[in-house]
């Protein structure tokens, strides 16, 4: 489970549906992605996507993806 985007994703009040809107995929397809399901090895498209969504830098999610 990726704790750290669910949680990004809830401190912005956004459902998954919305971030999956956002970046394009489905909600369900999203909420693999949350669970680490699907993309354990998140592409960098993703990684941008998710960085400019929750006001993050690519280094913050890569630090967050490591686990650091």
């Amino acid at each position: 489970m990726r704790n750290w985007l669910k949680e990004a994703r809830e401190a912005k009040g956004y459902t998954m549906a919305y971030v999956g809107e956002q970046i394009g995929i489905t909600e369900a397809y999203y909420s693999l992605i949350e669970r680490g399901e699907r993309q354990k090895k998140m592409d960098i498209t993703l990684v941008v996507k998710l960085a400019e969504i929750f006001g993050m830098t690519l280094e913050e999610v890569a630090n967050l993806e490591k686990g650091e």
